[in-house]
Order: C-alpha cells, then structure tokens, then sequence
C-alpha cells in the first residue's frame, strides 16, 4: 500500500495548504502519456481534482487543461469495469480512499450500471463500512432495502440513528427513508438488550424529545434509562474512578472577606467571612450578598450559572454525544452549578439557622423595597410558610414565580400594575417574551464570520491554541496578551493568523515582531460576549455603547430588548419545563402536574433550592430593570432644560 497519498479534508483542516501545494505539483509533473493507472492513482487524481477546483486556486489554460484531462482518465477508468471487478483493488485501499471511492461511484455513473443484487454482494465481500455508502445520497436512494436491512441487522448501527437524528450537529451521512416507527422502537429495544450498548448512547436515547420527528415509545426510553444506570453501577462498581471534592463554609476572621485552598489536586475549599454575614443583616444587603459577595452575577451583568454555548469545551465534552434538543451540560457548567448549588444552600441554611427565610427576604423586594426605592406600586409576593415541607414549598412557590413575572409584564406594557386588570386577564407572556423597559438591553453575536473569529480568539480547543514554541495559555487571546510572535506558532498557525486575522486587521507586529490587537476595546467586547453568549448593557460607558453600535451597524452584532437574556431563558427552561430541551429537570412540570409527590424530602429541598435560584434571577432582573429606569429619569431631570 502506497504510504503516501493526496487526501482532501476541507479548508479548515490544518493539512489544507501541505496537500494544496502538492497538489500543484502533481499536475506539474503529471504524466499525460502514462497509460496504465489502478484505482489507488484514480482516487488520488480525484482528490486533487478537489484541491485544484478551490477558491484558493487561479484557474488558468494549464489547471483548466488538466482537469478536463483527469475527469476524462477517471470516466474512462471507471467505464471499463463493474463494481466486482475493483473488488480487490478496493479491499487494498486505506480506510479514508474508501469513502472517495463511493464518491467516484456515483459521480462517474457506476452506480447506473450496478445492480442491487451486485451492490449487495459486493458490500457482504468486502465488509463494507455501512456509514460511508450513507454519505452518498444517490447510493441511500438506489439501495436502500439492502441498507435497510443491513442497518435493522446490527443492534450497534442504532448509535449511526441517533447520530444523525439526535446530534446538535449535522451529519454528513444520509439515511434510507423507508424505516417505520415500530421499526426503530424494535431496533431501539434491542440496542438497549446489547450488552455491548455505549452508555453515552443509552444516555442520549433515554432523552429522547418529543420534537423529533422520529417517535421513540416512553417504555423504551425508560429501558434505556435503566440498562445506562445498571452499566454505569457494573463499571463504577469496583472502581474508584475520578473524583473531586468542594467544600463551602463561612468562617470569621478571612480579611479579604473570601478565601480559596487546594486542599489537593482535586479537592477545594472557599470560605466566606461570617463576621461580614453577622454584622450585615438588613434585607437589601442579604440579597446583595449573591452579587458582590457570592459571585452569582459578574460585573458585567451575567448570570454565573451560565457558561459558553460555543466554546469546544474539555476533551470529555468533546467525546460526550450533543443532542439535538439537548441543553448542553459541559465539564465546565457542571463545576459551576456544583459550586453555585453547594453555596446557595450553605447561604440558605446558615440564614434559616440565624432565623432568616430566603423567601421572606426575596417577597421584600416586591412588597416594599420596589414602592420605597421606585415609588412603583403594584408588585406583591406572598412567602410560602416556612414550616411546611419542601414539596408543598414547591407547589406553592412556582404560581408566586408566574405572578411576578406577570407583574413585571404588565409593568412594562401599561406603566402600572393595574390590580382589576391583572385579574381579569388569564393570560400570561412567557419568560421568553417579556420585553425589557430598554430597547437595546442585551448585545449578542450576529453572524457566523464574527462567532469564527471569536473561536478562532478565544475557544481552548482552536487552531491557534497550540502554538509551537510557547505552552501553559488557554487560548491564542492570552498567549498575545502574554506576549507571542508570529514565528513561535507552526507554519500551518501562521498562515491562519496571515490570512484570517493580519488582512482583517484583527491584530498587527510590533517592531520585535509580537503580535498585538489593533483595537483591543472591539476584542474585550467580544471576548465578553464570548464568555456567555450575551451582555447586558445597563452599565458599560458612552465609548463602549459606541463601539457596539458601530458593531450592530456592520451586522457582526444585534439587540436584544428582553427582560432575560436569551440564554437566561435557556436556563430558566432547563430547570423549570421541557418546552425546549430534552434533558432538562423541569421541575414546574413535576410539581404542577403532581407526578413527583414520591420522591424524598432531600430531592424536594434540592428542587426548591433550583426553583430559588431562579427567583434569584427573576428578582435581579426586575430590580435592574427598575433601577435603571430610575437612574435614567433623575439623570434627564438634572440636566438643564433649552
């Protein structure tokens, strides 16, 4: 086997220019007059057929030339033989000239003069891999009994369904039409019996949406629920695996009022100054604590729960199966809603210990801090009792979170909380709609250009974020900030940093040659952005709200003018309903519908802790929206009238 051969992968592949520039010099030392080729020669001819039709490439007499030339050689290659005549050629070639070979297949017309029965022997020899005859539409639509049953006979080709139907990411094979509904949830069952099953795709099963198109039946869902639990407790059984400890408490004397400790390489300890709890106890500044203390909102506005949706993650992220409907729950959001989980309730344990009710503090803000900081009437919270149990907690405390959400809504759409009116009408906006008392609140990204440069910025996982000669950053973003030339990234990095971000002018070299950002604003705005899909505007200075503008203009960003963020509503959906993802807690749904009353007094007190949390957020966002409202009327009273 030839060990060496052109194989095109994409322009975004880091061999991209290596096979380009060899392909150049193919077609400069092609022989035309050579008359014998195997079909190792015609698969690579194709392949640098592909490099020569790029964007890339100057199309001139001499690459044109060459190209009707080496279409005709394949054409003519693959016109003299059928399928079973390139059998043993075909069982030589290495795995990826495979799939290029399906390619030739249909794309020279062999598939027209292949029959079903010859196709089907020809698979059976040679052991064909079913995934890349799925990748040419043509051969799907032709074959697609054969592959029909091929696919229904391997209980493993189930994971090759779910990838396609259930990946957030599109797949770049195809599937035959012909599969019914029992027939899936037959293939589904046996998956699930298949003692060899990927727990990561029992997982994904045992989440199915009731969005898809394809309709998986509740008992097999839950069939796979349980062969993934009864797997992962054989493998977890004698094994310690990998683990890591949080501890949380509040202890007095810490001047800097927080303090973090590797106890180990895995397990942490924060502690909070108790002496700063114990002499601040007002209302106010109990809810303050969340965010100038504990960290649950950044200084830019952002929900702390909330982490990227488009960095790559860690490896195991990368490994783990997306679903389709899935909110995605990497490494990264596990570890914080952990830590943010843990301190929540250590803060609502240690206020209910000092004889302070979480809830109380929260129905504060709507019955008398709104009307004494605001003079706005209208808002009401009624406390569930703090002597019933967690469960009746619950069911009473979700209808309070609707009421206030509709408050907020009528508030913004009439200027008042009409008591009458709100009665009257039964109908309520959801969260995701409820539109902001601002026009432009939150700034998002707008197009897929400024979302790649921003990867290509900021993602731990991109193509510049292994430099050659420099180690120990997360992201090309830190390595400039520390200080990184050009020559210290591989040949293949410099070229993207050339042609993506020197000629976009993203960046520039200083006299020694290290590379700098040119407008370092523009790039920390993105990287604000970046961090979690969104910022709100309420605070940030006249030159940055410029900057955004111009950024908007250009189409790279847009508004939002809701009381949520989008990927707040996001949030609030993956605990409260399934309205949108498929894995969520949807703890409205549960306690609501009364399906959830069996479960332990512990799985309660967590539930109504999530629901909390989201109180949390609700109150944040609607005292925000108050308050600036409020600083913007006393700034426009206190500048001189013409």
């Amino acid at each position: 086997m030839d060990t060496h051969r052109i194989k095109y992968y994409g322009p975004g592949d880091m061999t991209y220019n290596m096979y380009l520039h060899e392909s150049e010099q193919y077609m400069e030392a092609f022989n035309y007059d050579r008359s014998t080729r195997k079909l190792i020669d015609v698969i690579e001819m194709h392949n640098v057929l592909k490099y020569l039709s790029a964007a890339d490439i100057v199309i001139n007499d001499k690459v044109d030339s060459f190209k009707k030339v080496a279409k005709r050689i394949i054409g003519s290659y693959v016109s003299r033989k059928d399928l079973d005549a390139l059998s043993a050629e075909y069982e030589e070639l290495y795995i990826l000239y495979k799939e290029d070979f399906w390619e030739i297949f249909v794309d020279y017309q062999l598939i027209k003069k292949t029959t079903v029965p010859q196709f089907q022997d020809f698979i059976e020899k040679n052991n064909v891999f079913i995934v890349v005859l799925l990748q040419q539409k043509a051969i799907c639509d032709k074959y697609r009994v054969p592959l029909k049953v091929l696919l229904l006979k391997e209980p493993k080709c189930f994971e090759l369904f779910l990838s396609k139907y259930d990946s957030a990411g599109e797949r770049d094979y195809e599937f035959p039409p012909n599969f019914s509904n029992e027939e899936i949830n037959d293939w589904a069952r046996r998956y699930c019996e298949w003692e060899d099953a990927n727990p990561n795709y029992l997982l994904q099963l045992s989440l199915w949406s009731s969005h898809h198109e394809k309709k998986i039946d509740d008992r097999i869902i839950l069939k796979a629920k349980r062969a993934r639990e009864k797997q992962m407790n054989k493998y977890f059984d004698k094994s310690s695996g990998f683990s890591w400890g949080l501890e949380v408490e509040f202890k007095p004397d810490i001047p800097t009022g927080f303090r973090f400790e590797a106890k180990s390489e895995t397990d942490f300890k924060v502690s909070f100054d108790k002496n700063w709890l114990i002499e601040e106890r007002d209302y106010p500044t109990l809810l303050n604590n969340f965010t100038y203390h504990f960290g649950f909102f950044d200084l830019m506005g952002r929900f702390s729960l909330i982490g990227s949706q488009n960095a790559t993650g860690s490896l195991s992220d990368i490994m783990q199966p997306q679903a389709k409907h899935g909110y995605r729950v990497s490494l990264d959001f596990k570890i914080k809603r952990t830590y943010f989980s843990m301190l929540y309730q250590a803060y609502f344990d240690y206020l209910a210990y000092e004889g302070y009710d979480l809830e109380e503090i929260y129905a504060f803000c709507y019955n008398e801090l709104f009307q004494s900081e605001y003079n706005i009437q209208g808002f009401s919270c009624n406390p569930t009792p703090k002597e019933n149990g967690f469960y009746d907690r619950c069911k009473a405390l979700i209808p309070e979170m609707d009421s206030i959400l509709k408050q907020f809504d009528f508030f913004q759409r009439y200027g008042e909380i009409d008591d009458d009116l709100f009665e009257m009408q039964s109908k309520t906006t959801g969260y995701r709609e409820i539109k902001s008392l601002q026009d432009k609140k939150y700034v998002y990204f707008n197009s897929e250009d400024t979302l790649g440069l921003c990867r290509l910025l900021f993602d731990n996982q991109s193509r510049l974020s292994f430099p050659e000669k420099k180690k120990g950053e997360s992201s090309f973003y830190y390595y400039v900030q520390k200080g990184i030339a050009v020559a210290d990234f591989y040949e293949s990095q410099q070229w993207i940093i050339s042609e993506h971000l020197k000629d976009n002018d993203i960046i520039g070299y200083d006299v020694a040659n290290r590379i700098y950002f040119r407008d370092p604003v523009l790039i920390r705005m993105y990287k604000a952005i970046w961090e979690s899909g969104y910022c709100s505007l309420f605070d940030f200075s006249d030159d940055f709200l410029t900057k955004v503008q111009q950024e908007v203009e250009k189409g790279n960003l847009r508004y939002g003018d809701t009381l949520f963020s989008e990927q707040e509503s996001d949030y609030i959906s993956f605990i409260m309903d399934d309205k949108k993802f498929s894995n969520t807690l949807a703890i409205r749904n549960k306690y609501t519908h009364g399906s959830f009353s069996k479960r332990s007094g512990h799985e309660h007190k967590g539930h109504y802790l999530e629901l909390m949390m989201i109180m949390l957020l609700y109150t944040v966002r609607i005292n925000g929206e108050l308050d600036y409202q409020d600083r913007k009327k006393q700034k426009q009273n206190s500048e001189p009238q013409v």
